[in-house]
Order: structure tokens, then sequence, then C-alpha cells
């Protein structure tokens, strides 16, 4: 009859096992919540990087179109047209990275409009006056793609607050697990805490006031063990011994 004992095994042996699903969760968690985080900061870093891109390109031609128009040439510099390539292999590249974005194909219709007036007027041969296009045209087409690509740049689906809210929320998601199995592992330990103190120490503790009141003012021996057990087998022993000795006397 080892009911105690297996009963103290069995809580042991649950509380094991709930602390070592709690270590294996924490270490999947963490893994996950790393796997997230780089994900969260590369998607950002890339976001960022094909805006900048953008930008550079665009200040590129720009340059390009302003000293055609100070200068008076009748044609554009190569800078323009390596600024048109950087240009459309940034916006084609986020397009493909981020198909779902909404701000992307505005970035391309501007960028063709105002690809489309440069071209008009590089090839009008002269028939309009550079300054009186550069302001009436040129200008308004530049800055709507420059606010564009300023636009995805700044945009909610690529700022730092929501990349971060994001990183906040898979670290709740990384601690609620982990959370939820120590307060189990926690309920355990009370109830493996109230089965000793039940069903153990006070019981024990009966039986040794019992005893020594037996032992030393002659109080009869009356502790009751209801259920069967390491201590109720204990108990009869001792009624059993007391009783021997009552009638030796």
């Amino acid at each position: 009859m080892n009911t105690i004992r297996r009963k103290i095994s069995i809580g042991f042996i649950a509380l094991s096992v709930v602390l070592f699903s709690a270590i294996v969760i924490n270490i999947f968690e963490i893994g996950r919540l790393r796997s997230s985080t780089e994900e969260i900061i590369a998607e950002g870093a890339e976001s960022t990087n094909y805006a900048s891109r953008m930008l550079n390109a665009l200040q590129k031609q720009n340059r390009a179109v302003l000293n055609m128009v100070l200068t008076g040439l009748t044609t554009i510099s190569d800078d323009y047209h390596e600024g048109v390539y950087e240009l459309s292999s940034s916006i084609s590249e986020a397009m493909e990275h981020n198909p779902s974005s909404t701000l992307l194909p505005a970035i391309n219709d501007a960028y063709t409009l105002y690809h489309n007036i440069v071209e008009q007027h590089t090839l009008s041969e002269g028939i309009t006056d550079d300054r009186v296009w550069f302001m009436e045209k040129y200008v308004e087409a530049y800055y709507a793609l420059d606010s564009a690509i300023k636009s995805y740049m700044t945009s909610p689906k690529s700022s730092v607050a929501v990349r971060m809210s994001r990183l906040e929320s898979n670290i709740y998601k990384t601690i609620t697990p982990s959370v939820l199995t120590l307060l189990v592992a926690l309920l355990i330990l009370l109830l493996f805490y109230f089965f000793i103190d039940t069903y153990y120490t006070k019981p024990v503790k009966r039986m040794s006031k019992a005893l020594d009141n037996y032992t030393k003012n002659k109080v009869p021996y009356q502790v009751k063990i209801d259920e069967k057990s390491e201590l109720s087998s204990l108990n009869d022993n001792i009624v059993d011994i007391i009783s021997h000795i009552k009638k030796q006397q």
C-alpha cells in the first residue's frame, strides 16, 4: 500500500512535465519571436530602401532636366536616362516585393505622367519655351511624383510605429503561452501543497500529539485516519502496540 508515495510521485511527475513543457514552449516562442522580428525589420528596411532608391533616381533626372533648361540645351544628358532606368527598376522591384500595396500603383502612374511630359518636351525640338514648359508642366509633375514616393515611404503600412505595433503584438503572443504554463505549474504546486498538508502533515501532527499525550499524560490514543494509506497502517500499528502494552501491564 503506497498510496501517499504514489500520489507524491504523480505530483512530482506532473509538475516536472508542466515545467518541461514551459521550457519547450519558451524556446519555441522565443525562436518564433526572433524570426518574426527579423522579418519585420527586413520588411521595413526593404521598403525604405526602395523609396530611397526612387528618390535618388528622381533627383538624378531632375538635375538633368534643370541643366537642360538652364543651359538651353536641346538634348537631355545621359544622367536622365540612367535615372529613368533606376527609377523604373525600383518601382518594378517594389511592386514585385509588395504586390498588395495601394501606393505603388500611384507612384507608377505619377512616374508615367512625369516621364511622358519630359519625353514630349525633348521631342518638341524647341517648339515650346523651356522655362514656360518647366513652370507650367514639369514642376507639377515632378512634385506629384516626389509626393507619391514620400507617401509610400511614410505610409502607415511602412511606418516605424506600425512595425513596432506588430512587434509588440508578437511579444504578447510569445509571453502568453509561457504565462499560462507557469500559472498551471503554480496551480499544481498549490494542489500539491494542499495534498501534502491534508493527507500527510496534519495526520502526522495529530498522531504525534496523541502519542505524546498518551506517553506523558496517559490520555487515550484516539486518532482516526480515514484514507487507507501508509499513515493508516502506521496508525493501526501504534494502536496495536498501545493495546499490547496495556495487556502486559
